[in-house]
């Protein structure tokens, strides 16, 4: 108890920036129609402003091992979050779409160096038998931000401009740095560590390309030079960086971790569940909008109820974790998750939109029941000196699950809608469909491979 007491100042500014950093992530999804508007783009260009920090993000989250044993916790923080006030200064000043984009990735650099960290910090500060807990809690927080970000950004932009949004941001993050320069301490154990620059050039490239190549799918099909050929040599990347980090005695990411099976799949579970989440809130606004004809403010209201109902279930199911564990928690969980979209399969192009928010809080229910007790299995098969590259592997795992799910399914729906010989609104309704019963068939696997977790006993 009295660690928790004397901790309290670095777990209030640490679950703190993990939601400014989240929120920033997400901050600029309303405002596309207008930003395309401003700088005379089309819908594919402007989702580069998406694309850019997840690709930026995944550069930098498997240095983190490194970055952590190399600096002091407070350094990593207060880094990250200047970062994310410059990103946010040259964001409200661009002039041009190349500007935007650019301010974009220096916001990313700070969330890809901190966040995997922040999980880290949370698992050290909470004793082993409160894990469960204190992952509950991150999971409150950087779950509810992408959910609550569209529509409380709606409402900022239904008044001012699309700049306001960085201003309105970038006073909260000064506030946040000045709280971690006098309350944030270094708690993180240093071990042994060292930057393999070939490391990097390989993760980064594969990663990039193997973003880079998905993106394009829902603009150049399967062309071999934009999306066949990045592919390819993004896995060839993928090969020999892995293969470099087997040989290594001081791995740039310890990817022998996946050697235990337990944690191999509760990382394929984590990647199932993202992908399912940032798929439901890219397409469900987009349905309202296209489908069911209500304005763009409802149709982030939609989300609301759900996103207050994750957040207390996050933190409900850290406690459960720790009495129960996470299997029955994960099975529960994808089953909520797969009842919701079934049901949703059901929404009519003449139905109340007001279905879509009661079908998404059973959503929200199974996401947070499943997410956070998946990632406190992923901690605890592990032995503690392996908690930085556990971290860094579950973001990264995060990241191309949800840059992943929005390609692949956002791609069903323009693909259907493009083929069928309908109006628009008719080719949105059946592609939308086709996509949510992909989405069922994820949630029904993830359930099936949760029954397959074994977890150890303490």
């Amino acid at each position: 108890m009295q660690q928790k007491v004397e901790n309290k100042g670095v777990i209030i500014v640490t679950l703190a920036t993990a939601f400014l950093l989240t929120f920033c992530q997400f901050l600029l999804i309303t405002s596309y129609p207008a930003i395309m508007n401003e700088f005379q783009i089309n819908a594919t260009e402007v989702q580069w402003l998406t694309t850019i920090y997840l690709l930026t993000t995944i550069v930098f989250i498997p240095l983190t091992g490194y970055l952590s044993n190399r600096f002091s916790t407070k350094t990593l923080l207060i880094f990250a979050l200047l970062c994310m006030a410059a990103g946010l200064i040259v964001g409200a000043f661009s002039q041009s779409f190349i500007q935007l984009i650019f301010s974009r990735a220096i916001q990313a650099v700070g969330t890809g160096v901190i966040l995997p960290v922040i999980q880290t910090i949370l698992i050290t500060v909470f004793p082993r038998s409160r894990r469960g807990f204190a992952l509950g809690l991150l999971g409150g927080v950087i779950n509810v931000a992408p959910a609550s970000a569209p529509s409380l950004t709606g409402m900022i932009i239904d008044v001012f401009h699309w700049r306001m949004l960085h201003w309105f941001m970038l006073p909260l993050v000064l506030i946040l740095l000045g709280c971690a320069v006098f309350y944030m301490k270094d708690v993180l154990q240093k071990q042994a560590a060292r930057l393999d620059i070939l490391s990097v050039i390989l993760s980064a490239g594969a990663f990039s390309l193997f973003i880079f190549s998905i993106s394009n799918i829902s603009t150049a099909g399967m062309d071999f030079y934009v999306v066949i050929l990045p592919f390819f040599i993004s896995v060839i990347l993928l090969y020999l960086f892995v293969r470099r980090q087997l040989a290594d005695d001081v791995p740039v990411l310890n990817v022998r971790l996946f050697q235990n099976r337990t944690f191999l799949l509760a990382v394929i579970l984590i990647f199932m569940n993202m992908m399912l989440l940032l798929s439901a809130e890219t397409i469900l606004p987009m349905f309202a909008q296209n489908v069911l004809e209500t304005s763009a403010f409802l149709s982030g209201f939609l989300l609301v109820p759900g996103t207050i109902l994750l957040c207390i279930v996050s933190v409900v199911s850290g406690n459960l974790y720790d009495q129960y564990g996470g299997r029955i928690l994960a099975i529960t969980g994808f089953a909520f998750t797969l009842l919701s979209l079934v049901l949703m399969t059901t929404v009519q192009m003449n139905s109340s939109p007001f279905f879509i928010m009661i079908y998404y809080c059973f959503f929200m229910i199974g996401f947070g029941l499943s997410l956070q007790p998946l990632v406190s299995v992923s901690v605890n098969v592990l032995d503690e000196k392996e908690m930085a590259h556990n971290s860094a592997i579950v973001n990264t795992v995060r990241q191309l699950g949800m840059a992943f799910g929005v390609v692949i399914l956002t791609t069903v729906i323009s693909v259907t809608t493009a083929v069928m010989d309908a109006p628009e609104q008719v080719g949105t309704y059946w592609g939308t469909t086709y996509a949510l019963i992909i989405m069922a068939v994820t949630a029904l696997l993830g359930m099936l491979l949760s029954i397959r977790i074994r977890e150890k006993k303490e």
